[in-house]
């Protein structure tokens, strides 16, 4: 609905505003044979929030021999969260260091230090 937040809106509102960005002619069928429940994740942003070093548990705690914490809200230094990639290497740091495997997972890829990547970066920014 017009003037209204998605938070204020209904299922219906909602997918009724999808489908005129989508241009479909069968908008009115959609929307007469279709449920949508809203829901929100107030949390789902706070992997962004401004944090230290610490502020998250270590993948294996020290002293740990059978606890480790993956996902999103375990430290991995220089990384970034919210990929799936930062699952995996929790996961696979995890494993490795508990079973006191030789195999690590492989180095967080730093392309801020890769010139090719600053010039592409810059030269995508200059042709907005």
């Amino acid at each position: 609905m017009p003037g209204t937040t998605m938070a204020e809106s209904s299922g219906r509102d909602i997918l009724a505003e999808v489908l005129g960005y989508l241009h479909y002619d069968v908008r009115d069928r959609i929307l007469d044979s279709s449920i949508v429940l809203p829901a929100t994740m107030p949390y789902i942003t706070s992997q962004f929030l401004v944090r230290k070093t610490g502020d998250r548990p270590q993948v294996v705690p020290p002293g740990s021999t059978n606890l480790a914490f993956i996902g999103q809200y375990a430290e991995v230094p220089d990384d970034v969260v919210f990929t799936v990639e930062y699952s995996v290497r929790t996961a696979w740091t995890a494993v490795a260091q508990l079973l006191r495997l030789d195999r690590q997972p492989p180095a967080v890829y730093k392309g801020q230090h890769n010139p090719k990547v600053l010039v592409e970066a810059l030269e995508t920014l200059h042709r907005r």
